[in-house]
């Protein structure tokens, strides 16, 4: 056993290690006690004891490469005019008893159980490393508001999670990772999660409130959480994906990417109303919407009908409106793919999910059936030739002359995966996500399935979209979308 094995181990297990006058004490668990382990602490003791000189927060467990999609994540944010858009904002309303205690050990708990939330990412020359440190207890910052009128501590609060929400993670030095409980009044407490999206998607988003959940429950009823160790952790992932793709492999796949969208325009000349600044503002504004629960009936009753998904039937309509409303039949809309594949990186915190440029051709297709098909074949064939989508990017053509300087890539995702439901005892709990008003590179479009319906919003930068234009769109889409799925065998001039 390595060192840093070792020092994964002994974190993993709940192994407790001190040190005093050169000798090394250890205290573990009677499931991790073994002659491995005795045999590694006496082949490592020196080691260790300088390990458990260091400050407890500068303690090192382990350290691995960065992933495909965690090196992908820094690389964009690291040109983004606005690095704290990749901030991922949540606000938990609790309404009713409130253990503070139990928040506070649950929290705790996340922070010790999953290595994403203790990492630092460091980068030597063009070499990413991901430095994962010893956990070390940090009380849930609480700001007290009870004091305030209503009216005025709910200002208050909006405030305070925007300020808790924007600022930029400073990734070599800090966690990506934020808490803050705002205390409205004893009866109403607002808890704001954020997170660096290298540490996170929307599987990682469910997870962790489950466990959240989970940990809250038994923290009230004993006082901890009682958190086991996951079944893999971020370090697991980026150094079992490091063996996944052989040249032939590789080659191959590239191969395919390259025929499929190297003579297709990746972005989309779309009629903004407004024109590129020369200094953009970076702002973004978020225009919701809802897809009525009788047109997610007829999507649902479409998806069965051809033998599809409702990823495919949403993602077609969304390709015939971008076509009409840019004049440019061929479309590439980026879509992410969960990617939560083996079942052992089923819960594994981090950020797994990949982009899959997905092109779509709507003068190919006779009728929106025939779209969905040819969409569904999309999806199902880049997730065949599954590769990091900066190997993607790097092997095709760049953009010609004749690009259109205002043209834009379109980001979509349906996130079936993506469920904030969350049950505490005493609690009424709401989840709604915080806009960091920072713009991304791309326009997005978000689909979550609701309880009835289907809750969708567009993310767009507002130098370049007007609010009026955006609704204006998203309206003519769910409505093509209701005239799509009534009319799925009509010519598509039709609808």
């Amino acid at each position: 056993m390595t060192f840093d094995e070792l020092l994964e181990y002994v974190a993993v297990h709940d192994v407790r290690l001190t040190g005093a006058g050169g000798t090394l004490y250890y205290d573990a668990p009677a499931a991790a006690m073994g002659p491995q382990l005795v045999t590694a602490l006496r082949s490592h003791k020196d080691e260790l004891l300088r390990w458990l000189a260091a400050p407890a927060d500068e303690r090192e467990i382990t350290r691995a490469p960065l992933s495909a999609q965690q090196e992908r994540v820094m690389e964009i944010a690291g040109r983004s005019t606005h690095p704290a858009s990749w901030n991922v904002g949540l606000r938990l309303e609790l309404v009713g008893d409130l253990d503070v205690a139990a928040l506070d050990a649950a929290v705790d708990g996340l922070v010790a159980r999953h290595h994403a939330l203790r990492t630092r990412l460091i980068r030597d020359g063009g070499t990413w490393t991901q430095r994962i440190l010893a956990h070390r207890p940090v009380p849930l910052p609480v700001v007290e508001l009870a004091a305030l009128a209503p009216d005025a501590a709910r200002r208050r609060a909006e405030t305070l999670c925007r300020e808790v929400v924007s600022p930029v993670f400073a990734l070599a030095d800090e966690a990506p990772v934020r808490f803050t409980l705002i205390r409205l009044s004893p009866g109403e407490s607002w808890l704001v999660l954020v997170l660096h999206h290298v540490a996170c998607d929307g599987r990682t988003v469910t997870v962790l409130l489950r466990e959240l959940a989970d940990g809250y429950r038994t923290a009230r009823d004993s006082g901890a959480p009682g958190f086991g160790p996951p079944t893999a952790q971020c370090t697991d992932y980026a150094r079992w994906q490091q063996g996944q793709w052989d040249e032939p492999t590789r080659r191959r796949r590239l191969a395919y990417w390259a025929e499929n969208l190297g003579d297709g325009p990746l972005a989309l000349d779309l009629p903004f109303g407004r024109p590129t600044p020369q200094q953009p503002s970076g702002r973004a504004a978020t225009c919701r919407f809802e897809i009525p629960g009788q047109v997610r009936l007829a999507v649902e009753e479409l998806t069965r009908e051809l033998g599809a998904t409702v990823t495919a039937v949403a993602a077609a309509a969304l390709a015939l409106l971008l076509a009409r409303l840019s004049g440019q039949p061929d479309v590439t809309l980026s879509m992410p793919y969960a990617n939560r594949s083996p079942r052992a990186y089923e819960d594994t915190v981090t950020v797994l999910s990949t982009a899959l440029p997905v092109r779509i051709r709507t003068a190919a297709a006779a009728t929106f059936a025939e779209l969905v098909g040819q969409t569904a074949g999309g999806l199902f064939a880049g997730i065949d030739n599954l590769l990091p989508t900066a190997w993607i990017y790097q092997q095709l053509p760049p953009p010609g002359e004749g690009a259109a300087p205002s043209g834009m890539t379109v980001s979509f995702a349906f996130q079936s995966t993506f469920d904030t439901r969350i049950d505490l005892p005493e609690l009424a709990v709401r989840v709604h996500e915080v806009p960091t008003g920072a713009a991304r590179a791309a326009l997005l479009i978000v689909l979550v399935p609701g309880p009835d319906g289907i809750d969708g919003f567009l993310e767009y930068p507002v130098d370049r979209l007007a609010d009026d234009t955006a609704r204006r769109w998203m309206t003519g889409y769910v409505e093509l979308l209701a005239a799509a799925c009534a009319g799925a065998n009509r010519p598509l001039a039709d609808l």
